[in-house]
């Protein structure tokens, strides 16, 4: 029983390339570099707009975690889970935070790292860039630059489908939204 529960919780993690790990494994080395998920509870340094910067705490361990939000922000003091980039920064393990949920939260991690060209589905913050000619950028939550030519949708966080060529530079073309579920 236990065992087909915990596989039924590991397969969506590791189907998107997301280590499941604890902060003490973390803390005590018995990880190393890589795509992981944690929960804990979220220790802000300070109040940032579009940044989540503090540590992830777990039992007596803390993880440093930094990084832009995509579209999940997490609430001083909340016990959520986490994902990103697990990193050594000046001799310590940080987080590069990716995006998080709460308990009762039923997303998981949108990586678009492993998309290959062809028609794709991918999760973008969208917006405007550039100085005299404004070029339309997506971001996905996992930190990659999607150019948008000829997007005429809605900024912010959006599901989109469309042909990825993976340049350089990368690029989204004929996109469109999602359908909705």
């Amino acid at each position: 029983m236990h065992r087909g529960l915990l596989l039924f919780l590991l397969v969506p993690a590791l189907a998107a390339g997301y280590l499941p790990v604890t902060v003490e494994e973390v803390a005590r080395g018995r990880v190393g570099p890589g795509l992981v998920r944690l929960w804990g509870r979220y220790l802000p340094f300070g109040d940032y707009t579009g940044l989540v910067r503090g540590v992830l705490a777990s039992n007596r361990y803390a993880l440093p975690l930094e990084g832009q939000v995509f579209d999940f922000s997490p609430p001083p003091g909340a016990y959520l889970e986490v994902w990103g980039e697990l990193v050594q920064k000046e001799g310590t393990w940080l987080l590069r935070f990716h995006n998080g949920r709460l308990p009762r939260d039923d997303r998981g991690p949108r990586p678009a790292a492993w998309l290959r060209e062809g028609e794709v589905q991918v999760w973008l913050r969208v917006y405007q860039a550039g100085g005299g000619i404004p070029e339309t950028v997506g971001v996905s939550e996992d930190g990659l630059a999607f150019f948008l030519p000829g997007y005429s949708g809605p900024y912010g966080v959006q599901c989109l489908v469309g042909r990825l060529e993976l340049g350089p530079p990368r690029a989204l073309k004929e996109v469109r939204a999602c359908e909705e579920r």
